[in-house]
């Protein structure tokens, strides 16, 4: 196994810029993935979150575009706006390149983030680029280009799918396959996930042509231990006791999970109006609103963050205390993500799941595909102990001297 970038093959230059971003030694997802993708192979890469997946399939990825004596495209396909922009940054950073410059010179590598809810003239002139390039997009605003004539997916023989598990969920499962039918048969492509359901399996199967199988359960960050619990409470009763929560200790950084954008709207009104720093996080919201709430929750503005699964991956949000699920999602690999969330940085987090009578069913389902044991608490078990207050010695009646201890002189 080589241990270091350098011996690896890359360019001596992406090895320079990848020790400038502090990468110095290669984490065990691109120690195994940076080599076969050099090597033209097909990848199925299942690693958890943290472990450098994206700056795996990004070196190598540049590597080939830099030695290229053509113009060609790299299309890394995406879910979601958020991880379309970390994804851009992650490639900006490989290159040394300290901002989004739109404009390049020529030959030079552009890097191309396509997403929804952002100015899509402003993204058609990026395209223009006749330079190699890497087009990052999440699935609408990929068909939409290409639906225009924009975009020639038969240009792209290079292809990662970041998050594969999620772009062939249902939610976004005939956008994914409506790009794959326009790829060019020959083609290299990487299949990058944290999980890998099994219903999943068949289609893998016939996407990748003999793939590197890479699989790293060890996630290098320190993580902290998780304390995983669910409370059996009706669904009357949920908001109020969120109420009783957050006003018990108010410092309390959380990312509350609600099934529906519209509930994520909501539930944040309703723990505003009880004076808890919330705020709603969902696709519905423009891409400025969206980054203005995560930079208020990272800056510590807005303490809640009432959110769809789009907060479950691709986002880095630090220090979060206490996962909460309103409801069990429906499937496990949803669960693991979501409480990733917390637990970060060798900090203790806390996951906790509110079920009502009818979802014990999908909270057993839970517990057996996540392979957990959620402990049942009371309420009052669930609640936070509130903040300790500080230690003070009580200030002196107005108008009476304080008292004074005599001497022991």
């Amino acid at each position: 196994m080589s241990n270091s970038f350098e011996a690896m093959g890359l360019l001596p230059s992406l090895c320079t810029w990848a020790a400038q971003a502090g990468m110095e030694d290669p984490t065990p997802i691109q120690h195994a993935a940076i080599p076969a993708a050099l090597a033209q192979k097909d990848i199925l890469a299942i690693a958890p979150t943290g472990t450098g997946k994206t700056a795996a399939y990004a070196l190598p990825m540049l590597h080939q575009l830099l030695e290229s004596k053509r113009a060609q495209d790299v299309l890394v396909l995406v879910p979601t706006r958020e991880l379309a922009l970390q994804t851009g940054r992650v490639f900006r950073t490989c290159l040394g390149q300290k901002a989004d410059n739109s404009r390049h010179k020529a030959g030079s590598v552009a890097i191309i983030s396509l997403y929804g809810g952002a100015d899509r003239a402003h993204q058609a002139e990026r395209l223009l680029h006749d330079g190699p390039r890497v087009l990052i997009a999440t699935p609408g605003r990929l068909l939409d280009f290409a639906d225009g004539g924009e975009i020639m997916l038969t240009s792209c023989t290079r292809v990662v799918l970041d998050e594969g598990d999620r772009l062939f969920s249902p939610e976004f499962f005939e956008e994914s396959a409506a790009i794959i039918s326009q790829l060019p048969a020959v083609r290299q492509t990487l299949f990058f996930s944290a999980t890998l359901p099994a219903s999943l399996k068949q289609t893998v199967q016939q996407l990748l042509r003999r793939p590197e199988e890479i699989r790293v359960t060890h996630n290098p960050e320190k993580r902290g231990p998780i304390r995983q619990a669910a409370l059996f409470v009706e669904p009357a009763q949920k908001t109020g006791f969120l109420r009783q929560f957050f006003m018990r200790d108010r410092t309390n950084r959380a990312i509350i999970f609600v099934r529906t954008k519209a509930e994520a709207d909501q539930l944040a009104l309703t723990l505003k109006k009880a004076k808890v720093q919330a705020a709603p996080l969902h696709a519905d919201l423009s891409q400025a609103i969206r980054n203005a709430t995560v930079a208020n929750f990272t800056a510590g503005k807005t303490l809640v963050l009432v959110a769809t699964d789009i907060a479950a991956r691709g986002l880095d949000l630090p220090s979060v205390k206490n996962v909460i699920n309103y409801d069990p999602p429906d499937q496990p690999e949803a669960y693991l993500h979501r409480i990733g969330r917390t637990g970060r940085a060798g900090q203790t987090g806390s996951a906790l799941t509110l079920c009502a009578g009818a979802e014990r069913k999908k909270l057993r389902q839970i517990e057996l595909g996540a392979s957990v044991r959620l402990r049942i608490l009371s309420q009052e078990q669930a609640l936070p102990d509130a903040p300790a207050a500080k230690e003070t010695s009580p200030a002196p009646r107005r108008g009476k001297p304080a008292s004074r201890r005599p001497s022991a002189s």
